[in-house]
């Protein structure tokens, strides 16, 4: 049977993957539709022209943090863990309203009440008790005092983990700087391929993204909350530079 302590660990651990796809699911926009469909070819064949792929990676500070804090409880019935976790996150949520974050950017990631056994060999597992767990995802607008308010929700014993994913509220400039970038890169292996071969380059038939929408990369700080008053947090992360990487292909007409 897991300790209470290899629980909180692994729900650490959870928290940050949830963290990671909630950011991602909700800055990365839709892919980008292609400009003109490619030119069709019989049987299936190659499709006439020059196609080429084209790279581009923008590195931008980040400018918006998403928090995460959970509380974990354990109850001898479920309604017990039900009141106790309650009382914990409208702690959190208190704390939260004080340091100006507002609801629309509160959310709950994660909410469980799960029974727990002890398994002992050659016996039917044994009822335990109940755990009550929930996480909560607040957005911050700016990276200016993260850690302190980090701080300030996982201060008493209502935070079991806190982790910190920063990121770009708004990247779709930066991702259309990075898209302009790679459709350059593109153009330029077309064009040194089209000199290779001792052809003219024609005009852009098709742009498309290359796999899934252009993706931006997360950093993100994790704090596994051991007592009641762990140590102060700096009022400023190391949040170093994000990463927005874009794909394309492209196809060009060979010219006349």
């Amino acid at each position: 049977m897991l300790t209470f302590f290899q629980k909180t660990v692994l729900g650490t651990i959870g928290l940050a993957a949830v963290l990671v796809a909630l950011v991602l699911a909700a800055k990365a926009p839709a892919q980008a539709t292609t400009i003109a469909p490619a030119l069709p070819a019989p049987g299936g064949a190659i499709p006439a022209g020059i196609v080429t792929t084209g790279d581009a990676i923008v590195r931008v500070k980040p400018d918006a943090a998403v928090v995460g804090v959970g509380a974990i409880v354990q109850g001898s019935t479920a309604a017990q863990a039900q009141d106790l976790l309650a009382q914990r996150i409208d702690a959190l949520l208190q704390k939260a309203k004080a340091l100006g974050i507002a609801d629309a950017d509160t959310k709950t990631a994660i909410y469980r009440i799960d029974p727990q056994y002890a398994y002992e060999q050659g016996k039917a597992p044994r009822l335990t008790g109940f755990q009550g767990t929930q996480q909560l995802v607040l957005t911050l607008h700016g990276t200016d005092g993260v850690g302190r308010a980090l701080d300030t929700l996982v201060q008493g014993d209502n935070a079991a983990t806190a982790t910190v994913t920063f990121t770009l509220f708004d990247p779709k400039a930066v991702q259309a700087t990075a898209r302009a970038q790679a459709i350059g890169d593109a153009r330029s292996k077309a064009e040194a391929m089209a000199k290779t071969a001792g052809v003219a380059l024609g005009k852009v038939v098709s742009v498309s993204d290359v796999g899934l929408a252009p993706t931006v990369d997360t950093t993100t700080y994790s704090q596994l909350v051991k007592s009641a008053a762990p140590a102060a947090l700096p009022p400023q992360l190391p949040m170093g530079e994000l990463q927005v990487m874009v794909r394309v292909q492209v196809q060009f007409e060979i010219g006349g």
